[in-house]
């Protein structure tokens, strides 16, 4: 942390002793002072010399201190003791090096070059000496910051420096002490503002900038200033290549109106990231000289930027902009000088002007204004490109239309690319598992999209879609997934049961290959069973929304899951309710699945009697309800000949006679039934259907008619060709 080319630009040295006073306390000052000094530097215990400006001066540290009697001498010393007092020995004078020290006015500066004692605890003071005279004798009076860590390359503790501006690598400091008085009162934007610009070894986050109050004993107004990459120049000279290394700049405006200072006032200020810098500034008053503007594409228009400089060419921060065509405020300036307005595209304006005054129409005689601006036409580059899927990365094949996966092409602001050139794209579907194909070249339409061949009767599974611009003997760009194939819906319990009164829970899921399909609609029918109560009406529903309903449905989850909530009404007895019948459907899939729901009898309500002590009423012994089985059926085949598919259906013996129905898979991606027919006594079937899809996949199932005996299944699906 150092000061930089600041003292070079400001002269310091030259400016008599100012107290300057006016803003409330916020940070104590922890040094303990004498009469004659006080040390404002290290405020935190924290010395870096980490490189946070060009060398040499960025390997230094900075001790800045207030000369409180103004006939003294300051001088700065250190101590390997950290907990050294006045009268310690093992002080060591701090050598003036560098060009950079301070002698008179109400600060003194001095560069340390702490390279000896990185690493370690020391403390740091400085001395007042004032010389003795025919009354009176000498006197030294101290300052002392004990415990100051001092910290190098390799701690990550942050140096800062002041006096470095963000035009890297060879900035210009003296725009330090620069401020401006905003006049625009019926605004209510009067304020002083002063500049302060600094590098850090930092690359990003913020720097605290803030003002010191003699008066207060402590630094001000703190604000946060961010901080951007800039280069800092390790070596170099005349006859050599310069080497730099990442570091930091930033900007900001410190409000200094409390201070009610003016030109040639001194402020000191403080820059602080882990550890700090402090620098006496000169103020020197900006007076409003011109404003500039230039231009740059933007997503809605072409982005202004109109720049305010004063007498020395240095930006003007809180300068009140206004457009000349209606006299309106497009805004203040920022800490560059700028503020920006975005206007269409080929458009021609009267331009802009400054306010100088607190009259806001354009005074000519004291505002400064552009002059005419036209604006140039949009020039849309094909920048990137995005693959688009119209029913996401993981899809059914029943889904799927044409059209429904592309690639999209881009402009520099991310949005639909359309121009009067011809951009054309590379790209190749394949199977993840298998090799890549030979590309494809298609040019965009006028919207700036290419629509991506797929055949989703193709091998179900993931598939890599490897696409780029087209460009000469270079491979594909990017690359991206998806998955295709057949959708398994999954229902958890397939046979649910619970309590009279109580509810029952499904958990279901829809995937494809094992992944989830989200936001596909479920459709939910409910066909309530018996209630065994003499004379009462089965009442157990599916729960939507909170509202009791026998149809209705849902959504799937993020990651494919849905629920599915069954609930009996709470009856006098808690009878039971048996054979309630839940089927779930993939709307538009053709997957279906059956539930059964079953409520047992629970414990028999209390029935009051008239008098004051009640009879239980005796509780009635449930009637048993055969459950129902579950089978497996399999689906084999064999590839079409003269136009037949041969199909067998193979379950166990005990599904003899059970009614069983062909399905088939049509062309718009829906289940129809094909053909019925009865188990043999093996639990066994065949039978030729017509193949009528010529060399395409036909895809069958086979389903199981719910019955007294079985629960409903459907088998995985066969593809036959």
């Amino acid at each position: 942390m150092q000061l930089g080319r600041l003292g070079q630009g400001l002269a310091v040295s030259a400016v008599s002793a100012l107290v300057i006073t006016g803003l409330g306390a916020t940070v104590p000052a922890n040094a303990a002072d004498g009469a004659g000094v006080r040390l404002l530097s290290v405020q935190d215990g924290i010395a870096s010399v980490r490189l946070d400006a060009d060398a040499p001066f960025g390997r230094t540290v900075t001790l800045t201190a207030e000369r409180l009697d103004l006939g003294a001498t300051i001088g700065f010393e250190y101590n390997t003791d950290p907990a050294a007092g006045n009268d310690s020995a093992g002080w060591t004078q701090v050598e003036e090096g560098l060009g950079f020290s301070s002698q008179s006015g109400a600060y003194a500066i001095a560069e340390w070059d702490a390279s000896s004692v990185v690493g370690s605890t020391v403390a740091v003071r400085a001395v007042a000496t004032v010389a003795a005279t025919d009354t009176t004798p000498a006197t030294t009076t101290y300052s002392t910051r004990n415990n100051v860590v001092v910290t190098g390359d390799d701690s990550p503790v942050e140096a800062v420096s002041l006096g470095l501006g963000t035009f890297s690598p060879f900035p210009v400091s003296t725009s330090n002490g620069s401020f401006f008085a905003q006049p625009y009162a019926d605004s209510g934007k009067d304020r002083d503002l002063l500049t302060v610009t600094g590098t850090t070894s930092a690359t990003d986050g913020t720097v605290e900038l803030s003002a010191w109050n003699p008066q207060a004993g402590s630094f001000v107004g703190t604000i946060a200033a961010a901080v951007s990459p800039a280069s800092l120049k390790v070596s170099g000279g005349p006859s050599t290549t310069p080497v730099f290394v990442d570091g930091g700049a930033f900007r900001g405006v410190l409000d200094i109106t409390p201070f009610d200072a003016g030109a040639g006032d001194v402020v000191a200020v403080r820059a602080e990231r882990d550890s700090d810098a402090v620098a006496p500034v000169q103020l020197r008053a900006q007076a409003i000289a011109q404003i500039v503007s230039s231009f740059s594409p933007g997503r809605d228009g072409a982005v202004l930027t109109l720049t305010v400089r004063d007498q020395s060419a240095y930006p003007v921060p809180g300068a009140e902009v206004r457009r000349s065509s209606d006299d309106t405020v497009v805004g203040y300036t920022d800490s560059s000088g700028q503020v920006s307005d975005t206007v269409p595209y080929e458009s021609v304006s009267p331009g802009y002007y400054v306010n100088t005054t607190d009259n806001d129409p354009f005074d000519p005689d004291v505002d400064r204004q552009t002059g005419e601006i036209t604006t140039p036409a949009y020039e849309a580059v094909a920048t990137s490109i995005e693959p688009v899927f119209a029913d996401g990365t993981v899809f059914d094949d029943r889904e799927y239309a044409d059209g429904d996966i592309a690639l999209q092409v881009l402009d520099q602001f991310g949005r639909p690319w359309s121009g009067e050139q011809e951009v054309s794209l590379d790209y190749e579907v394949h199977p993840s598992d298998d090799a890549a194909l030979e590309r494809e070249t298609v040019v965009v339409d006028a919207d700036g999209r290419a629509v991506v061949d797929f055949d989703p009767a193709g091998q179900d599974g993931e598939y890599t879609l490897a696409f780029g611009f087209t460009r000469r003997e270079e491979q594909l760009d990017r690359s991206t997934t998806f998955t295709a194939g057949d959708a398994v819906l999954g229902l958890t319990p397939l046979a649910g049961t619970g309590t009279s009164g109580g509810q029952i829970t499904y958990d279901g899921s829809l995937t494809v290959g094992g992944k989830p399909l989200p936001g596909r609609a479920i459709d939910l029918a409910y066909t309530p069973g018996v209630e065994q109560a003499p004379g009462t009406s089965a009442d157990a529903a599916l729960v939507l929304d909170g509202q009791r309903a026998l149809g209705g449905a849902t959504t799937t989850a993020a990651n494919g899951t849905f629920a599915v909530t069954v609930a009996d009404v709470v009856e006098t007895g808690n009878p039971a309710e048996t054979g309630g019948t839940l089927e779930v459907t993939a709307r538009g899939l053709g997957d279906v699945l059956d539930a059964t729901a079953d409520f047992a009898a629970g414990p028999a309500g209390v029935t009051p009697t008239p008098t004051p002590t009640p009879t239980p009423t005796p509780t009635p012994t449930p009637t048993a309800t055969p459950g129902k089985s579950v089978i497996e059926l399999r689906l084999t085949g064999s590839d079409a000949r003269n136009g037949s598919d041969k199909l067998r259906v193979r379950g166990p013996r005990t599904a003899a006679g059970a009614r069983v129905r062909i399905h088939v898979r049509t062309a718009g991606g829906f289940w129809r039934v094909l053909r019925g027919v009865d188990l043999d006594e093996k639990g066994r079937a065949s039978l030729t259907v017509d193949d009528l899809n010529g060399e395409k996949v036909t895809r069958y199932r086979v389903r199981l008619v719910p019955n007294p005996t079985f629960k409903a299944f459907t088998s995985k699906v066969l593809r036959l060709r």
